[in-house]
C-alpha cells in the first residue's frame, strides 16, 4: 500500500488586487518511489517540510502537476532527478524526453484520473492507502481560508479561471467522491467523504 503524508496544506485568500495562495501538497511514498503532489510556489515552507522529513529535492523520483495554475506548479523545476507527470496533454516529462503514460504510471496503487472543470486539462490522484482510497484533488475541491468547509458539488469555484466549465466540474466531484473514502483538497483540510 502507499502512503501520504501532507507536507503543506494548501491555502487561498483573496486580496484586492489578486491573491495569496499556495497549493496542497503531498509526499506519497509507493514501494521505493517518491513522488511530490502539486509543489506550490512557497519555496520557503516546501523546502523546511523536506527537511522535516530527512528529504532533500534529490530523493524525490516523481513530481505531479494536477493543472497549469502557478501556486500549484511554479517550484516543480527544483526537483532535479525527477520525471514529471503533467496535465499538458497527459505527458511524462524526462528531462527533454515526452511520452505518455497510462493511469497506473507512478504504481499499482495509484491511479491518475482525469478530472476536467476547474481548468480543461486537469489531473487527480486516487491513492490505496492503508486506510481506504484517498483522492488527492487538486483543484477540482478547493476552499477559501475564510469560508466554511462543507463538500458541495455544486460549491462555487472562486478562481473563475479561462475554461472553467461548472457542469464539467461537477461531474469530476461525483468520479472522486464516488472513487475515495477520503478527499485531500487543492486548498482546505483533508476530509472524510460521507457515502
Amino acid at each position: 500500500m502507499a502512503a501520504i503524508k501532507i507536507l503543506l496544506e494548501g491555502y487561498a485568500k483573496m486580496q484586492e488586487n489578486g491573491w495569496i495562495a499556495n497549493s496542497t501538497c503531498c509526499l506519497i511514498t509507493s514501494g521505493n518511489k517518491k513522488i511530490i503532489t502539486d509543489p506550490g510556489c512557497n519555496r520557503e515552507k516546501l523546502l523546511a517540510a523536506l527537511q522535516k522529513e530527512n528529504l532533500t529535492t534529490k530523493d524525490i523520483d516523481y513530481v505531479f502537476m494536477s493543472h497549469c495554475h502557478p501556486d500549484h506548479i511554479l517550484l516543480s523545476g527544483i526537483f532535479e532527478k525527477a520525471k514529471f507527470i503533467t496535465y499538458d496533454g497527459n505527458l511524462q516529462y524526462d528531462g527533454d524526453r515526452l511520452s505518455g503514460f497510462d493511469k497506473r504510471q507512478l504504481g499499482d496503487e495509484i491511479e491518475i484520473m482525469e478530472t476536467p472543470g476547474h481548468v480543461l486539462e486537469h489531473l487527480s490522484l486516487i491513492v490505496d492507502t492503508e486506510e481506504g482510497k484517498v483522492a488527492i484533488a487538486g483543484d477540482v475541491i478547493w476552499w477559501l481560508a475564510d469560508e466554511p468547509q462543507v463538500f458541495d458539488l455544486h460549491q462555487k469555484d472562486h478562481s473563475q479561471a479561462k475554461g472553467m466549465d461548472m457542469a464539467v466540474l461537477v461531474e469530476s466531484r461525483k468520479k472522486l467522491i464516488e472513487a475515495a473514502d477520503f478527499i485531500i483538497p487543492g486548498h482546505g483540510k483533508r476530509f472524510k467523504v460521507k457515502k
